[in-house]
């Protein structure tokens, strides 16, 4: 079943409120000061890195421009943030005979599994290299 695009346009325009909403909070309070932001529960539970741990710490760092800070937090935002940039302009920019290409190669088998297979190869990275 397909949302209307009345509906579509209510779920896009959620979504980017709950997106400027976060990076708002990020912006303004330090996750390493906010004892009430949510912790990793991988790194609560092992004591280990999962490949998305300083997230949080990496997007405030770079919301104050301190690209430095950010990657000491986590380098692999520097990898997700694009893709996720890349696959939002796709969605909502591209006219939809391109978006369907672009879709097939963003959001297909192969690129998915590259990703995962990235993401989860930088969380052994990470805690065999102390990172």
């Amino acid at each position: 079943m397909k949302c209307s695009p009345s509906r579509r346009l209510v779920h896009r325009s959620l979504l980017v409120v709950v997106v400027v909403a976060v990076l708002l909070v990020l912006y303004v309070v330090s996750p390493e000061q906010a004892a009430w932001l949510p912790r990793c529960p991988f790194k609560v539970l092992t004591s280990l890195n999962c490949p998305g741990c300083g997230f949080q710490r990496a997007v405030h760092a770079s919301l104050h421009g301190q690209w430095a800070a950010a990657w000491h937090y986590n380098p692999f935002l520097f990898f997700a943030l694009p893709y996720v940039a890349l696959l939002a302009v796709v969605e909502w920019l591209m006219p939809e005979p391109r978006r369907q290409r672009w879709r097939l190669v963003l959001e297909g088998r192969t690129a998915v599994v590259v990703y995962i297979t990235l993401y989860l190869l930088w969380g052994v990275v990470r805690n065999v290299a102390h990172c």
